[in-house]
């Protein structure tokens, strides 16, 4: 049996969830087994550049174990694709960003692509940021958020469904998206896509699935990220955090 490693980008362990279990259940794809890997510190959610860089050592720790027992493929659960360069430079194994996927597989599919995620200027900036990075901000028709944040979304998935459905008409009609793309992993388990792709006729990306779906596809491809595009980081002395002492055994610590 296949292994994908799902990290957790924050500090807030999500198998409590029964709403997420049943989700990343429903699409585990079948042969294949996903172990969940939570920081053992962080904010509670990813919204800024600033959460990025708070949980990064703790994401990275949870990446460096999963290199170490073995999986075959790793799920950064997080549409800001925290310290994705750093874990494919310590991984040999494929590691997937669910906005990475996400926003080149909008581009088969269509010409232009607006990104919906959830409250903030500051999360704005950072899906912004991520397409600039992407080099896609010709192909990037807009960036539009909901007024909920993202905690709140659970609470309030009614509102979150009708909110998303009017965004993606105005990023739509007003903006002139053909493909949009979810920008946070916590709606993928509480939004209804199929009735709003139904109403604005084009393709809507949950990131969640579509990272799941693109791990799937590089271990049964047997393939990876370069090496030559993502080198191991050199050996070095370090002045270990106590909460990190071992962690980066053999990969950053010499």
């Amino acid at each position: 049996m296949k292994r994908i490693a799902l990290i957790g980008a924050t500090g807030v362990d999500w198998t409590v969830d029964e709403k997420k279990k049943s989700f990343v259940k429903l699409h585990t794809p079948q042969g294949y087994n996903i172990g969940h890997f939570t920081p053992r510190y962080g904010t509670h959610s990813v919204e800024s550049l600033v959460d990025e860089a708070y949980n990064a050592p703790f994401i990275l720790e949870q990446v460096a174990k999963a290199c170490k027992e073995g999986y075959d493929a790793i799920v950064i659960d997080c549409a800001c694709d925290p310290i994705l360069d750093a874990a494919r430079s310590v991984s040999n194994m494929p590691v997937v960003g669910p906005r990475n996927a996400s926003l080149h597989l909008a581009l088969t599919l269509g010409t232009r692509f607006s990104i919906i995620t959830v409250q903030g200027d500051s999360l704005k900036r950072c899906m912004e940021a991520g397409v600039r990075k992407e080099g896609l901000e010709p192909f990037c028709a807009s960036v539009r958020y909901l007024t909920l944040p993202v905690l709140d979304i659970a609470k309030r998935p009614a509102d979150a469904q009708k909110e998303l459905l009017e965004l993606s008409r105005q990023a739509v009609e007003e903006d002139g998206a053909d493909v949009i793309v979810l920008g946070c992993t916590a709606l993928s388990y509480e939004i209804d896509l199929k009735p709003i792709m139904q109403e604005v006729d084009v393709p809507i990306l949950d990131p969640f699935i579509v990272a799941i779906k693109i791990a799937q596809l590089l271990i049964e491809s047997g393939l990876s990220h370069s090496k030559v595009a993502y080198p191991q980081p050199p050996l070095k002395d370090v002045n270990e955090a106590p909460s990190l002492k071992g962690a980066f055994d053999g990969l950053l610590k010499s």
